[in-house]
């Protein structure tokens, strides 16, 4: 089995080699356990569930909880040759009959849904048509009360194991503390599951907490944009009036920059999305609610521009930086006004259970911004992990100090470095950058991908990832042999893009 799975990992992602902790998930998925994982944003979760569900060959249900989440993974599985599909609103009828009986006919390998219909009594007795693998259920942190981003309608999913008591449930989140883990296990009725729990260390980021002066916000929101030339950037603001404000202000100064917020108009609010994800617009300023399960690996720094309502919320919504592996900056610029309206919201909060743990969670961020402790570290004890180094090297309060927020400095394109991380966290942590590809090149692949991308309506990273351009770029490969050798590149790729690929290769001089 171990050589299957890496024949098919080859094949279809491009990919010589697990990430750690993905081969031990997939195999317990394919030997029909139940499964929960705990794996940091960028760590490759979904994979975890979408090979076994192409190793299987039955059909996988995936509950996720965003429409346009579902689009592009469906999409991304589909250019990579799997047959992947979804059930949601935006189909017409004709296009949701045809993927049931896709399904029906044991013809899809991966199905998204979202948590309310999956629960419908229509489409429950449906699925017993459907020869089913298993049911992945992503963001399953959503399911808690305990958890910072609670929905009532995940709640419900525990009727998964009552009427499919046969199939396993695999369930997977980002950032779930110890009391939210049990949680989960307890509410999707999980019967000896295999629990992977990974590291909550990040060392490709850097965390800066900065309390700001009145008024001081805005220059080094400026001076933060002038810095970060590279790669895409997210803000988040407190409230819908500030997104508008911001997006309004910045972009009649000529900031590449969109609004996102839940007031907007939906096709407004898709369109955004688009244009920030294929880099048209590198700037997106949202609400703090953005970005659940939004999949944009170049993101050089998150910035928030108000204190978030829970340490889960910072780490889940900083941690969209650096999905790729690259350095990438974590930064929260908070001020006294931030706190008020913080107790405004617990004390909204009618029901008294609900109220206390906001109000524990509410003083638990107060010591995450307010004492002089490792920000890596604090993030690693809150979520259960005990680190074996005391310092980071990575973060404000161990000596990290931005560039941009120095009072002269000289812009550069290229992406800042984090410090040396602490020598005790060096062993696990420590990967050497690659050198950076030449830049014409580089900028051919990413316009073609660019222009490919828009005409398809997907996403830029569904075509290619950034660390694939750059793995071209270092490459260099001039057939197609060479070609399937690069990370990221798998058979159906090379067969759809192949041809272009090595004529953009080939008409740019090496340097």
């Amino acid at each position: 089995m171990p050589s299957d799975l890496h024949t098919l990992l080859k094949k279809h992602w491009g990919y010589s080699e697990f990430r750690p902790r993905q081969e031990p998930i997939v195999e317990a998925i394919l030997a029909g356990r139940d499964v929960a994982v705990v794996m940091p944003t960028g760590g490759g979760k979904s994979l975890c569930y979408q090979l076994p569900a192409v190793a299987l060959r039955r059909t996988a249900v995936v509950v996720s909880p965003l429409i346009a989440l579902m689009q592009d993974q469906a999409a991304s599985m589909r250019e990579i040759g799997v047959n992947a599909a979804f059930l949601n609103s935006t189909l017409e009828y004709d296009g949701a009959r045809d993927v049931r009986r896709q399904a029906e006919a044991g013809g899809l390998q991966l199905l998204y849904v979202s948590p309310e219909r999956v629960v419908q009594e229509n489409m429950l007795a449906w699925l017993k048509q459907v020869p089913l693998a298993f049911f992945a259920i992503d963001e399953a942190h959503c399911i808690s009360e305990w958890g910072h981003e609670f929905r009532p309608e995940y709640r419900q999913l525990g009727i998964l194991r009552e009427r499919f008591p046969a199939v396993p449930i695999a369930a997977f989140t980002a950032s779930a503390t110890r009391v939210v883990r049990h949680d989960i296990l307890a509410q999707l009725g999980l019967r000896d599951p295999v629990l992977s729990v990974s590291s909550f260390y990040r060392p490709n980021l850097r965390y800066v907490v900065h309390e700001c002066a009145p008024r001081q916000q805005d220059s080094l929101l400026r001076a933060a944009l002038d810095w970060y030339r590279e790669g895409n950037v997210i803000l988040y603001a407190p409230t819908i009036k500030a997104v508008e404000a911001i997006a309004d202000e910045l972009g009649s100064e000529g900031v590449p920059i969109v609004p996102y917020h839940g007031k907007m108009d939906a096709a407004l609010r898709q369109k955004n999305q688009e244009l920030w994800m294929s880099g048209e617009k590198r700037v997106l300023v949202g609400t703090l609610a953005f970005g659940l399960g939004i999949n944009q690996p170049a993101t050089r720094a998150v910035i928030h521009l108000a204190l978030p309502k829970t340490i889960e919320q910072f780490y889940q919504e900083a941690g969209r930086a650096g999905r790729d592996g690259e350095p990438a900056d974590c930064v929260l610029l908070w001020q006294k006004r931030d706190i008020g309206l913080l107790t405004h919201f617990v004390q909204q909060v009618e029901d008294p259970a609900e109220r206390e743990r906001a109000w524990q969670r509410y003083h638990t961020l107060r010591r995450f911004v307010e004492q002089p402790r490792c920000r890596h570290r604090q993030i690693c004890l809150h979520f259960g992990e005990t680190p074996r180094w005391e310092t980071c090297g990575a973060c404000d309060v161990c000596g990290v100090t931005l560039e941009w927020t120095a009072k002269k400095y000289a812009p550069v394109r290229a992406k800042a470095t984090p410090a040396p991380i602490a020598k005790a966290a060096a062993a696990a942590a420590s990967v050497s950058a690659p050198e950076s590809p030449p830049d014409a090149l580089r900028e051919r692949l990413r316009a073609w991908r660019r222009e490919f991308a828009k005409a398809q309506g997907m996403p830029p990273y569904v075509i290619l990832h950034d660390a694939t351009v750059d793995a071209l770029c270092r490459a260099r490969p001039r057939d197609l042999a060479g070609l399937l050798e690069v990370p990221g590149i798998g058979e159906r790729k090379a067969e759809r893009f192949g041809a272009r690929i090595l004529e953009l290769i080939a008409e740019s001089p090496a340097t």
